[in-house]
């Protein structure tokens, strides 16, 4: 075996890890959602996100943190915050495939969000899996006569959130380290939601506050688990292995809460997977690894 096709192996073993982590943290959400508020469950993610961070910022000592870029830090923090509040307050109202299916269109949408940010021009090869994808959203958000269904529309607004954070933080990785980034990310966002938890934290039972920092300590590792998968790899090569989420989704949601996915979301979610692999297809000519976003 080639030195080249070890590394795309263990990388894949790595995007397993990292899906099956985000998948369980998904539904231990969903779970404590029932219990505590969004804003608590956010503001102890960022807090044990930032106490796993902290050996690895300061072994260099504080000169590690210097940066010239603390507006663009912030801002990725306050898309951060709202993005993941949007995503969670989804999972508590709707079933958890079509969340984390929305969640999972992120990368649809970045094109989109570049072209807002720097006007960049989006490639023609981009528009059939734009529309694909599209399609496949307008699916699962459930547009009717009588309206919109919001949350669905709050979990794609969350995974446009997420598109934006992609865009910051390879803009981010131009000039700062991924250590500095994840610090940054992680303290600023505890910073913005903290104020808003005050009171949310009383009579909590033992198995809420141990479903919420295994929330943190998840969230944590997939961030480290993709920063390493895509840096041994091409991002053809492994990311459609994000889509995986969707089954895992679909199962925890089926095992725990008896949800079975009627058949406009299977529709939707093969269109918007579809869009994202026929994205892949037509750039599999760029090189590896992108920064690890959240």
């Amino acid at each position: 075996m080639t030195a080249e096709r070890h590394a795309i192996r263990h990388a894949i073993y790595l995007s397993v890890l990292m899906v099956l982590l985000g998948s369980t943290a998904a539904a231990a959400t969903k779970y404590v959602s029932a219990h505590v508020s969004t804003e608590g469950i956010i503001a102890v993610q960022y807090f044990v996100c930032t106490l796993l961070c902290l050996p690895r910022i300061l072994r260099p000592g504080l000169r590690s943190l210097r940066t010239e870029r603390l507006g663009l830090h912030l801002m990725r923090g306050l898309v951060g915050v709202v993005s993941f509040y949007l995503f969670y307050a989804a999972l508590g109202h709707i079933p958890m495939m079509d969340a984390m299916m929305l969640r999972q269109s992120a990368p649809l949408t970045v094109p989109l969000v570049v072209w807002l940010w720097g006007r960049e021009t989006i490639p023609r090869s981009a528009w059939l899996p734009l529309l694909v994808g599209f399609v496949g959203i307008a699916i699962i958000l459930r547009p009717s006569p009588a309206g919109l269904s919001w949350w669905h529309a709050g979990g794609f607004l969350s995974a446009l959130g997420l598109a934006i954070s992609m865009v910051a933080t390879r803009k981010l990785a131009t000039t700062e380290p991924t250590v500095r980034i994840l610090f940054y990310y992680c303290v600023l966002s505890l910073a913005c939601v903290l104020p808003f938890t005050i009171g949310d934290f009383s009579d909590l039972a033992v198995l809420d506050w141990l479903a919420m920092i295994y929330i943190g300590a998840a969230i944590y590792w997939v961030l480290e688990l993709y920063t390493r998968a895509y840096g041994m790899a091409p991002t053809a090569a492994i990311a459609p292995i994000n889509y995986f989420a969707v089954v895992l989704a679909g199962f925890w949601g089926w095992l725990f809460w008896n949800q079975v996915p009627d058949h406009w979301s299977v529709l939707g979610s093969v269109l918007v997977i579809t869009g994202g692999l026929l994205t892949l297809y037509l750039a599999r000519g760029d090189g590896p690894g992108q920064p690890a976003a959240s």
